[in-house]
């Protein structure tokens, strides 16, 4: 019996009938996992759209900035005195406000492009103090500013350096009150140049304490971009705050960046 049922011509059959079967079943799961496949490619297309239609979006809001803030500011030199400070200042938010946004359309991750050219350091930072204080409006800081900063010569980006700089004073400018002093100055050593930015704020939004005994605060008010536009030009920003005594900003630039006119 058990060789006539080993023999049966039932078995083949039984066997094909079962493999069959789960053929039937892979086939669905195979064109679900497609079908899922093609969703996803639908979605992935549809946000990368997406993104494409917002950055066109920001280039196109960032044109629109710019042109009229570049008119406005050419008609600012022919305005009242009392005027003509707080309509430049504005238009160079609008202009900072337009750049921000062509940041905002580079891939992310990728590597900043640098335009170097020679940038002479104290005209830069003496039209950077009008803006910030400008901006200020009624309030007004003390500036001061290093002897022989007029003299250095930055090998940098100029749009870029102008950014770290706008940033750090106006952070050291909302850090302050009225008649507080804000002092520019710079120091060499270690094969190092650096610009110190130091003001006699009132050392707020304290982060951390280092070894030093500083105490440290994180990067914030706009300064995050300032930091990474410093890491391209292979430098760096540092910046130490003590409670009610003040914070300092440490701009450090590598030697081959710096050249300094006799």
């Amino acid at each position: 019996m058990l060789a006539m049922a080993q023999y049966s011509p039932w078995v083949p059959q039984a066997i094909g009938l079962g493999n069959v079967a789960l053929v039937g079943l892979l086939l669905t799961a195979l064109a679900r996992e497609r079908l899922r496949g093609r969703r996803l490619a639908q979605q992935l297309q549809a946000s990368r759209a997406r993104s494409q239609a917002l950055v066109r979006l920001a280039k196109l809001t960032a044109s629109d900035l710019r042109g009229p803030a570049l008119s406005l500011l050419g008609h600012a030199e022919h305005t009242p005195a009392t005027m003509k400070a707080s309509l430049v200042g504005v238009c160079r938010y609008l202009l900072d406000l337009a750049e921000a946004l062509l940041d905002q359309t580079e891939e992310p991750g990728a590597a900043r492009t640098l335009r170097e050219e020679p940038v002479i350091l104290g005209p830069l930072l003496d039209f950077v103090v009008a803006q910030v204080a400008a901006q200020l409006g009624p309030g007004r800081r003390v500036w001061r500013l290093g002897p022989g900063l007029e003299h250095v010569t930055l090998v940098a980006d100029r749009r870029a350096l102008h950014q770290v700089l706008l940033r750090v004073l106006t952070g050291a400018a909302l850090a302050t009150g009225d008649g507080d002093l804000i002092q520019i100055t710079a120091t060499a050593e270690n094969g190092t140049w650096t610009l110190l930015v130091e003001d006699e704020g009132n050392g707020l939004a304290v982060a951390r304490v280092e070894a030093n005994g500083l105490e440290t605060r994180g990067v914030g008010m706009g300064l995050s971009l300032a930091r990474s536009l410093m890491q391209a030009h292979g430098g760096s920003l540092a910046l130490e705050s003590t409670a009610q005594v003040g914070t300092r900003a440490s701009l450090r630039f590598p030697p081959a960046r710096v050249v300094t006119s006799e």
